[in-house]
């Protein structure tokens, strides 16, 4: 089976932006992530783990 983790990233970048918390294990969605985060300008707080990466998008009220 191949996994694209583009669309992974893809997926999780847009459950980021629908308010979820997102977690990402793998050190190529992590980069991909932070690369479309800086694209899309949200305003996102990042937890590293030494199992992965959080990523949280903060409140409207709070930025």
């Amino acid at each position: 089976m191949i996994i694209n983790r583009g669309k992974i990233a893809r997926d999780k970048l847009e459950n980021l932006q629908n308010g979820q918390t997102v977690f990402a294990d793998s050190p190529e969605i992590i980069e991909r992530l932070r690369r479309y985060i800086t694209e899309y300008q949200l305003d996102v707080v990042e937890d590293v783990t030494d199992r992965g990466t959080w990523f949280i998008l903060q409140e409207p009220d709070k930025r």
